[in-house]
Order: C-alpha cells, then structure tokens, then sequence
C-alpha cells in the first residue's frame, strides 16, 4: 500500500481512538493527537489551565470543527459521530434515534470515522504549510542561490539533528568565509519540511562595534534570551525579567523540541559562558551553534568542522558566481585556469569569490603572480592581501562606502541608512552599491520589497585594522 494511504490509515486511527476517549478523565493523555499541529495551535487558547487538560479540549475542539464540516458534507455521517461520541450514546440508541438498524448504524459510523479523518489530515496538511512558511519568514534572508559541494555534510547534520538521543549541542566550526552559515541555513530550512521540531528559532551574536563598548559573557547571553523571547512571546518580552526570560525558555525547551541556532559565536569567554548555559535549556531542545573556532570540549557538544571545497566543486562554483554578478571574462577561462586559482586560495567560497571578482579589472596572470609572491600560510593574511587588491580596484564612492559599512549592524542596513552614514547622495549610493555588490565585498539580504546591506566578519576586520586603523573588537 503507498505510503500517502498508510498515512491516511494511521489518522484515521489516531481520530477513533481520539472520539472514543472524548469523555474520558483528564489526568489521561494519550490518544489526545498532541502531535498535529491544528491540535497545538488549538490549546494555545487554554494557556490559564493546565496542559494535559488544555490538550483534551483542543483535541475535542478540533473533532467537533471537524465534525461541523462533515455536517456540511454528508448531515447524516455527522449526526452518527455526534451521537456515538460527543452525546456517548450506545449503539442501539443511536439506531432508535435515527430510525435506522444498528447494522446501519456502525456501517455509517466507519463511513463518517473516514471522511472526519480525510477533513482533519486536510486541515493538518495546510496548517503544516501555513506553520513551515512562518518558520522560514523567521529565519534571516538567505545569502546564498546554490551552494556547492555540501551534500554529505548537510546530511551529516541532518542526522544528527534528527537523532533524539544526539548531541544536543551542535557547533559547525571552518575558516572564515567557508560558508557555515550558509551550510546551517539549508540544513534548517530542510528540517523545517520534516516537522521534527515543534518550532524554529535563529538568533545571531552581534559583536562590538567600533566605539569600543563591549558586553560581558552575562550580558551577551541575556541578549540571546531577549531575542528567543521575543520570537516566542513578543508581547511579553518587555514585561519579564532576565531570570523570568530563562525560567520560560528553560520550561518550553524542556517540554517540546525545539531547534536553536545561534550564529556567529566568536568570544572564547562568550562561548565557555553560553555553552554551560544551554545545558540546562536542552533536551528534547537541541541547539545548532555557528564558530570559526573549534569551541571547548564536552561530552554533550558536538563540534562539526566544514572543509573547503574539493577542486570540482571550486571550478563549478566560480562559474556560477561570475555568471550571477556578470563576470563575464570567467566564461573564457578553462577549468585550468580557474585550478590555478583554487591551488592558490584553497577552496574557501569567500576567497574564491574576492578573486573572481578582480578578473573584471585585472588579467589572471597578474593575479596568479601576485597571489604566489604572497603566498602565506596564514588565511588571515591572504584575506588581508586579496582585501587590499580588492580595496585599490574601487572607486572613490565605492571606497567611501565601504568605510561606512562598520558602522552598520551584522542585519544590514537599509540605503537610506547607508547614505546617512556615508554622506553619499542617492545617486552615486546605488552605483556604490553596485560596485561594492560585483566585487563581493557587501552582501545582499531582505526581500523583492526590502533590501537590507551588510558586510562578511572578515571585511569589518580588514576595513578596521588595515583601512580605518582602529582596533577590530
């Protein structure tokens, strides 16, 4: 039998059993289709009472919606499941009521059992949209239209995310510019369709900004704890204290499964502090951390490294991407070439990208060479001189503009934003924009309505410490 039929089947059964305990006592659980989402969104409504009772009446409200639409569909199946289940009315009652034989009866019984599950597995199937849709619209715009080379190591996160008795602290670690972010992106937005997780949450570690006023390991995880909250509880998150905050995530976390990333954690002492912190939070909760660095060793954490690219996968790449920011001299390099480059700069996407957008304004030969009398066995450093190539090719309002980009949150900004702190015109913004956007030094986040632009951690460093001389915090 299909898969879609056994499915069906296994609704249908889960509804009897639901209908059949309708009255029952309730201290009891089960059969309280506590894992449809139409049912959890139901008891949201019953928040004052406790949960086992707050299920039992979002489960009877869901039957009874249904049964209401099964009224509109077929009076006579529905005033069966009435009678037998809500009125608890025996058999041979029902058949006197209706005036039909008990044999009529049990068969009309069956018939509206399986049309009231055909409602309900509907209505679930739409709330599962509804629910993934909203999910994704919490998630930060993707920076990415196709990643290659990350097959196996998505998979590889994937089951240990949906393994219940795997680490419940994951931390994806790789160079800067690797593309961790990226790789946890798509593996949350994969997870999302498959509803293992009662509900999704991002947050990102902001770090300092150039007036040199930092937060403590304390401060930076109640922000965190702010911005779960108020994912969670927007109209409460004012309202509680910082202990208020972490005694109501500690109770959801503990309760249902939920998946947590927290991007972009850096700080040694930050991490140490936060990491002994979400203990507490985990289980059936899992978290799915982003670092550049390999974080502390413990039992329950499970550092997950990002390689480079493989060869293949670098020349596929940089032929996307030089097709999609219009770099069109790549089109006559030949895989050689392009080999030459990924020998020189190692598979790391934001490098490969930082060159491929040189080949506009400088010849391959004088980048190989140039790049090979460099040669540092520190990836700071070849950041550091492909930046400064990058940083000679631009404009003087492209430059301009990109002095400014410190300033901006790790979100983005918006362009009116931008052109308040660059003092650029609206004009000449968007031609910086565009520069700055073909040489991969901005990134482009939001919507086709909003726009939001901002910078990778490696290009604040190189503007702070090489450009702007001021200390990268």
């Amino acid at each position: 039998m299909p898969e879609k039929d056994n499915h069906s089947l296994q609704i249908e059964k889960q509804v009897a059993n639901a209908l059949k305990v309708w009255h029952a006592p309730v201290g009891r659980s089960d059969n309280l289709l506590s894992d449809l989402l139409i049912v959890q969104q139901a008891q949201k409504a019953y928040t004052a009472i406790d949960d086992v009772a707050a299920q039992r009446l979002a489960t009877n409200q869901v039957l009874m919606n249904g049964i209401e639409a099964l009224e509109l569909q077929d009076r006579e199946l529905a005033q069966v499941l009435q009678l037998r289940f809500v009125d608890k009315q025996k058999l041979w009652a029902v058949a006197n009521t209706m005036a039909i034989s008990e044999q009529t009866v049990s068969r009309l019984q069956k018939k509206g059992l399986h049309q009231l599950a055909l409602i309900i597995e509907t209505r679930e199937a739409a709330q599962r949209i509804q629910h993934a849709q909203q999910m994704e619209a919490m998630l930060p715009p993707a920076s990415y239209t196709t990643l290659f080379g990350v097959e196996q190591a998505e998979q590889a996160l994937l089951d240990l995310l949906e393994d219940e008795d795997g680490p419940p602290v994951i931390v994806v670690t790789g160079l800067g510019g690797i593309g961790k972010t990226a790789l946890t992106d798509k593996t949350v937005r994969t997870l999302i369709h498959r509803f293992q997780f009662h509900y999704v949450l991002w947050v990102r570690i902001e770090h300092q900004s150039l007036d040199g006023n930092g937060r403590n390991p304390e401060l930076t995880f109640e922000n965190l704890l702010s911005q779960l909250v108020a994912q969670l509880w927007p109209d409460l998150s004012e309202q509680l204290t910082p202990l208020q905050r972490l005694t109501k995530l500690r109770q959801a976390f503990t309760t249902l499964p939920y998946l947590v990333v927290i991007d972009n954690i850096e700080d040694q002492t930050d991490s140490a502090y936060i990491l002994d912190q979400l203990h507490s939070l985990a289980r059936p909760t899992k978290f799915l951390l982003t670092s550049r660095t390999q974080l502390t060793k413990q039992t329950a954490v499970f550092n997950f490294k990002l390689q480079e690219l493989s060869q293949i996968d670098a020349i596929a790449f940089v032929r996307y991407h030089a097709q999609e920011c219009g770099t069109n001299t790549v089109t006559a390099a030949t895989d050689e070439d392009i080999a030459q480059i990924y020998g020189l700069t190692g598979g790391n996407p934001l490098a490969l990208k930082l060159v491929v957008s040189l080949l506009d304004v400088l010849p391959l030969s004088e980048i190989l060479v140039d790049l090979t009398a460099t040669r540092t066995d520190s990836i700071e450093g070849m950041y550091r001189h492909i930046y400064q190539k990058s940083w000679q090719a631009l404009t003087d309002n492209g430059r301009i503009l990109l002095q400014a980009m410190p300033l901006v949150s790790e979100s983005g900004g918006t362009p009116d934003y931008l052109a308040t702190v660059s003092g650029l015109p609206k004009a000449n913004l968007w031609s910086a924009l565009h520069e700055l956007h073909n040489r991969s030094l901005i990134e482009v986040r939001g919507s086709i309505h909003e726009k939001r632009y901002g910078i990778h951690r490696l290009t604040h460093s190189f503007l702070c410490t090489v450009i702007i001389k001021m200390p990268d915090l």
